[in-house]
């Protein structure tokens, strides 16, 4: 009988554990085509700075990479930006690495906010905070959809997730442009050889 029990604990002790899923709300940014408007499920955290949901918003007939609608982001001369957030449905913990992938692209002609940016996200324990930015994506100027998978290693316990445009590397000067974002993976815990 002991051998038994010890055969059962050795067997459980080696079986796989699920891996937990952190989806995002409304991952592909769906609602109804606008200017300023958030998607449901997200919410911006600059005040009078919201994003814009496409195709259709300043007449952008950019096509969305999954669903119906994707969303458009811009920075500014003056040095404002657009961002979009969203208070997860199980924080990231500190010390654990976390990945997913968004689809990303560049739209060459948006109302005068035609060049390039990049993608921040940054991630707070409090709604509207940008406590500890966890990563960058590179310059994005394709005008085709392209998935990038993104890692993020908090230091401490983060409830928010906020994706906010930023200028190109390695520039000086305030410019207008634009990103576009679509169809969200979950977060995943990072798979390490």
């Amino acid at each position: 009988m002991q051998k038994l029990l010890l055969l059962f604990l050795s067997l459980t002790s080696f079986s796989v554990q699920p891996q937990g899923k952190i989806h995002f709300r409304n991952p592909s940014f769906e609602g109804a085509p606008g200017t300023g408007k958030c998607p449901k499920g997200w919410h911006n955290t600059y005040a009078g700075s919201t994003p814009d949901i496409l195709p259709g918003a300043w007449e952008i007939m950019f096509p969305a990479q999954e669903g119906n609608t994707c969303l458009g982001l811009v920075i500014r001369e003056d040095g404002t930006r657009e961002d979009i957030s969203q208070t997860l449905a199980e924080p990231l913990l500190a010390g654990k690495c976390y990945s997913f992938t968004l689809y990303l692209a560049h739209a060459p002609k948006y109302v005068g906010y035609n060049k390039p940016t990049r993608l921040r996200i940054f991630g707070s324990a409090v709604k509207g905070g940008k406590n500890e930015l966890l990563t960058t994506s590179p310059l994005i100027d394709h005008a085709d959809w392209r998935q990038y998978k993104f890692e993020l290693n908090p230091s401490t316990n983060m409830t928010q997730l906020v994706f906010e445009v930023d200028y190109a590397p390695g520039i000086f000067f305030k410019y207008k442009g634009n990103i576009l974002l679509d169809n969200c993976s979950p977060l995943e815990k990072c798979v390490r050889a």
